[in-house]
C-alpha cells in the first residue's frame, strides 16, 4: 500500500532531471513556436536569430542585420520602440554603455504603436547575448487606470465642490508645508485671509443660488490675478484664504489691491440686476518660529479690523 502511494505521489524531494543536449533542443524548439518575440545576438551584437515575434515587434528587415541597424530602423520608420532622441548616435552609444552590463538585465520598453513589452537580457560568459520579450500593455493600462482613478480620487477629496478651488482640509495641508518649508529655509510668505463684503445680503436678497455665482465668480477672478505659485482656497462659506510664497506684506499687499480694484470692476448679473460686490482682507507676514495657527489667527484678526473699518479694506497684521 505505501509503495503504490509513493508510486503515485512521488517524492517532492526527488531531483529534477539534468538537462541533455536533447531536452535543450526541445526547449529551444517549443520557444520557436511560441510566439513570443526572441533574438540571439553574438559577441559583436549581430542577430543570429530572431523568432517571427521579434521580427514583427521590431520591424526587422530581410538580410544581415545589427543592433545597431535595427535600432537606425526603427527610429527612422518611426517603428517598434519609442526612441525619443534627435541624435540616434548618442543614443546608441549609451545603449551600449547598458547592454551586458550584467548577467540579467530587465527593464520596460514603450512601443510606438502603444503597447508596452517587458524586455529579458541575458548575458552569457562568452559575450553572446539572449534577448527575450514579454508583452505587458494590459498591465501597463492596469496601471494607469489605477493611477488615473487614484489621481482622480485625491482630487475629488480635495476640492470644493461649488468653486473648484481647493477646499479647506487641502488648502490647510498646503498651508502647514509652507510653514514647515519656511521654518527651514526662512523664506519669507504671507497668508492672506478673504470674506466677501455683506454676503449674508446678496443671499437675503437674490437667494441662495445667486450667492453661489458670487462665490464662483469671485474663486474665477482671484485666480486669473493672482501669480502662479500663490495658493487660493474656499476655507469657509464666504471665506478664502491666499497663500503667497516668497512675498512680504507690501507685495501681498499690492496683489490683493489690484484684486479688489479688478473685482469692483467687474458687474455680476444677478436675476437681471448688474451688481457689484467687494472683500476685505487681513494680511499676515510669516515670522521665524511662528506655526500655522499663529499665523492663521493673525491674519483672521486683521481681517476682522478691516471689516471693523468699514469693510472694502485691507487690514494688515502687526
Amino acid at each position: 500500500m505505501s509503495r503504490r502511494q509513493d508510486t503515485e505521489n512521488p517524492s517532492s524531494e526527488e531531483p529534477l532531471l539534468a538537462p541533455t543536449p536533447d531536452m535543450i533542443v526541445r526547449i529551444a524548439q517549443g520557444l520557436l513556436i511560441s510566439g513570443r518575440g526572441m533574438a540571439v545576438f553574438a559577441p559583436d551584437d549581430s542577430i543570429r536569430l530572431a523568432t517571427e515575434g521579434f521580427r514583427t515587434l521590431y520591424d526587422m528587415q530581410p538580410g544581415a542585420q545589427t543592433f545597431d541597424s535595427l535600432m537606425r530602423h526603427c527610429w527612422q520608420t518611426g517603428r517598434g520602440p519609442r526612441i525619443d532622441t534627435q541624435d540616434i548616435d548618442a543614443w546608441l552609444t549609451a545603449a551600449h554603455l547598458k547592454r551586458r552590463s550584467q548577467p540579467v538585465r530587465e527593464f520596460e520598453v514603450d512601443m510606438i504603436d502603444g503597447r508596452w513589452l517587458w524586455i529579458s537580457e541575458a548575458t552569457l560568459p562568452d559575450g553572446w547575448l539572449i534577448l527575450s520579450v514579454a508583452d505587458i500593455t494590459s498591465v501597463k493600462r492596469r496601471e494607469f487606470r489605477l493611477a488615473t482613478d487614484r489621481d482622480a480620487a485625491i482630487t475629488a477629496a480635495e476640492t470644493d465642490h461649488l468653486t473648484g478651488l481647493y477646499n479647506r482640509g487641502a488648502t490647510m495641508k498646503r498651508f502647514q508645508k509652507l510653514v514647515e518649508r519656511a521654518s527651514g529655509t526662512h523664506e519669507t510668505f504671507c497668508a492672506v485671509l478673504i470674506d466677501l463684503d455683506h454676503f449674508k445680503s446678496i443671499n437675503d436678497r437674490f437667494g441662495h443660488d445667486a450667492g453661489d455665482q458670487v462665490l464662483v465668480h469671485f474663486a474665477t477672478s482671484a485666480s486669473a490675478g493672482l501669480r502662479g505659485r500663490d495658493i487660493l482656497g474656499r476655507v469657509g462659506g464666504e471665506e478664502f484664504l491666499i497663500l503667497m510664497p516668497g512675498a512680504d506684506m507690501a507685495q501681498a499687499c499690492a496683489i490683493v489691491e489690484r484684486l479688489q480694484a479688478h473685482v469692483w470692476d467687474q458687474r455680476i448679473s444677478l436675476n437681471g440686476v448688474a451688481l457689484r460686490y467687494t472683500f476685505s482682507a487681513g494680511v499676515a507676514q510669516w515670522r521665524h518660529s511662528e506655526t500655522m495657527d499663529q499665523l492663521y489667527r493673525e491674519a483672521d484678526q486683521a481681517l476682522f479690523a478691516a471689516k471693523d473699518a468699514g469693510r472694502n479694506l485691507i487690514g494688515r497684521a502687526g
